[in-house]
């Protein structure tokens, strides 16, 4: 998140997800997408999280905070928030679950040990701002925009990144 002005920081909770995570194998890739339709020649879709499944079952859920100002290792129930947006907003705004692994972005992580969840500490708190997942060859940076949702990037030492969604026309 570029803007500083805005600090947010992890939860005991949150961190003592991400450090149990570490270590396991990825099993599969599920990202949870919000559709707006509110506006029927405009359609609108983001990342609200991304949920990365290891082969022992455990999950780890990457998501905004309640505040959409930070990440959040979440708990979170995919049919609950999909039937209390329909409730809510009319079918207007939906959330559905796609399952990413395959995707160029996931596909190299597949088969792969979470080894660290790395982030930026600031006066002994962790920001909530951007994490970054080293699966020992690949690295992936997840952080937060508030009107974009959640961006996945794939991450190079050098800091060259490659944007998972091409935002420019076509």
């Amino acid at each position: 998140m570029e803007n500083d002005e805005i600090k947010t920081y992890f939860t005991n909770e949150a961190l003592a997800r991400f450090a149990s995570a570490q270590g396991k194998v990825v099993e599969k890739v599920v990202c949870h997408l919000w559709q707006n339709k509110s506006q029927p020649d405009v359609v609108v879709e983001v990342i609200d999280n991304v949920e990365i499944h290891f082969t022992d079952k455990q999950k780890l859920t990457i998501g905004c905070n309640a505040e959409g100002d930070g990440l959040d290792a979440i708990v979170y129930n995919y049919k609950e928030a999909a039937q209390a947006l329909e409730k809510e907003f009319e079918g207007k705004i939906r959330v559905y679950a796609i399952d990413a692994s395959t995707t160029k972005m996931w596909t190299e992580v597949i088969g792969k040990t979470l080894k660290l969840v790395k982030i930026e500490k600031e006066n002994g708190q962790y920001k909530s701002n951007a994490v970054l997942l080293d699966f020992e060859t690949e690295k992936r940076e997840i952080e937060v925009n508030p009107l974009d949702g959640i961006i996945i990037d794939y991450y190079d030492e050098e800091g060259v990144y490659q944007p998972f969604v091409d935002d420019e026309p076509s």
